[in-house]
């Protein structure tokens, strides 16, 4: 065959492949059967998967996607077949020229029917955040806990029929989504274009995808790719740094238009009721505080109970979120009490709760003596410059406070207080029964001696020592404790005729 009749035979063939994709009609994709979101909140990030019943038809089917008007990334989106593998091509994708809100999947089939396929793609404009409503008994000993989740949806892009994922953590991304949502079309020059950054997260996305997959080939996710309806619960998982939310059942999440979702439901909750004084807010009067821990909830005998993940805590971190009490009365109104904003909580910290002063426990600290010894006068050297040498002194000295806190309780139960105090020098705190190591040293400090302070005493920080006491209705008792601040050279100087010699 000449040059000349290799031509011919080309364009022929070009010709018959235009001719068959002219006879292929251009369908859109059709409606989605299950939607999941996987929203990154750290980021303004949101991983969607999208799961669709595409009708096909012998030969080659054209699918059109569209999101116009949307922050769909469109370097991101991705099509999957994932029945009848055998039988069904994804042949190529195209996007129409001069447009970045569209493209066509050209599919080839052996078969007619009903085929199902996933969608997946990042988006930005959607976030979560969370709250926390809890009811305490009138004994104040156990909470009833109600996590929620609102879902806030800006993306411009209505979810119909979605399951709803939140991620706790913190992840980097080189761009934003946001800004890839905003790139111009194939053909159009991106000034200072940033270079595309995305196969860790495309390496990520396929990661998540395969716990997915496995569900669905088990059978327990329908022909939408979603669980199949039970009454609904949070499942709660570790992946890595970071920890998945995922509430069970369908919502819509409409664009502009909130969605709150319940996240958690705890019906009794352990609750400790303390009043807290400390210098930190002038350490005159007792606040008090109601406390819980992120812990797994146990039964009378110390085991732990066996609840589904959404009635129990203790099983993930607790995202940020603001934390609200109520109290509630004998005809079961409410009184709201106290509320704060919390961080993140790990599995086994504590959420602490300001509900206000309380006048019921009352302090009077007294100063009952004040010593200074150890007093020693010590002559330094200072260079003075390139020649002398300026002697000079300064005193060193012991210098001791001996307080008395008298405490009364006025409440009708016991009373679990903490008494925090704080000292103007780094504190060596004598807590036990034998003294510290360095209880004997010479260098400056606050020596602070808790030891016969009855009940837990603890260095909180480099200035503050804290104590613990559980006051009996009614009971007054007397503290008593000693601070010696060991002052370590200590003007003003007493070289008035500033002698010197050379160096």
């Amino acid at each position: 065959m000449n040059a000349k009749q290799l031509s011919i035979a080309v364009l022929l063939l070009v010709a018959l492949a235009a001719e068959s994709l002219a006879g292929v009609d251009l369908v859109t994709i059709p409606r989605r059967e299950g939607t999941q979101l996987t929203i990154y909140n750290s980021e303004d990030i949101t991983m969607v998967r999208e799961h669709r019943l595409l009708t096909v038809k012998p030969g080659i089917n054209r699918i059109q996607f569209t999101w116009a008007n949307t922050l769909i990334d469109p370097t991101s989106i991705d099509f999957r077949i994932l029945d009848h593998a055998d039988q069904v091509d994804l042949i190529d994708t195209t996007f129409p020229a001069g447009r970045n809100d569209a493209l066509q999947w050209n599919i080839r089939s052996r078969m007619a029917g009903k085929i199902p396929v996933e969608i997946r793609y990042f988006t930005s404009g959607i976030t979560w955040k969370a709250d926390y409503v809890g009811i305490a008994n009138q004994d104040e000993t156990a909470l009833r806990l109600t996590g929620y989740v609102r879902v806030h949806n800006n993306s411009g892009e209505l979810y119909d029929n979605a399951q709803t994922r939140m991620v706790v953590g913190t992840i980097n991304l080189v761009e934003k989504i946001a800004d890839l949502a905003k790139r111009p079309p194939p053909g159009v020059k991106y000034p200072e274009a940033p270079a595309d950054a995305r196969p860790a997260m495309r390496k990520a996305m396929e990661e998540k995808a395969l716990q997915y997959d496995r569900l669905r080939r088990s059978g327990k996710l329908d022909a939408g790719g979603l669980a199949l309806d039970k009454p609904k619960e949070v499942k709660k998982q570790g992946l890595s740094e970071y920890f998945l939310f995922t509430i069970a059942g369908r919502e819509d999440i409409k664009d502009k238009e909130p969605k709150r979702l319940v996240a958690l439901k705890v019906a009794e909750v352990p609750l400790e009721c303390f009043y807290k004084l400390s210098d930190r807010d002038g350490g005159k009067q007792f606040t008090k505080y109601y406390r819980f821990k992120n812990k797994k909830l146990l039964d009378a005998e110390g085991k732990e109970k066996k609840l589904p993940a959404m009635e129990n805590l203790g099983l993930s971190p607790l995202p940020d979120g603001m934390v609200r009490l109520f109290s509630e009365y004998k005809n079961k109104d409410l009184a709201y009490v106290g509320g704060t904003q919390t961080k993140y909580v790990p599995i086994g910290d504590r959420v602490e709760v300001n509900v206000g002063r309380d006048s019921d426990i009352t302090l009077v600290r007294r100063l009952k003596d004040q010593r200074i010894t150890n007093v020693v006068a010590r002559q330094y050297k200072r260079r003075l410059d390139n020649k002398y040498v300026l002697y000079y002194d300064l005193i060193d000295y012991d210098e001791t406070f001996y307080y008395e806190e008298e405490i009364v309780s006025g409440k009708p139960v016991v009373a679990k207080t903490e008494l925090e105090r704080r000292f103007d020098a780094k504190v060596v705190l004598w807590a036990d029964d034998a003294a510290p190591e360095d209880w004997n040293s010479n260098k400056a400090g606050a020596y602070v001696d808790l030891h016969q302070v009855p009940g837990r005493k603890e260095r909180v920080d480099q200035n503050h020592v804290k104590y613990f006491l559980d006051l009996q209705p009614g009971e007054k008792q007397f503290v008593t404790y000693s601070v010696t601040y060991k002052r370590r050279k200590v003007g003003p100087e007493i070289n008035t005729h500033k002698r010197r010699e050379p160096l």
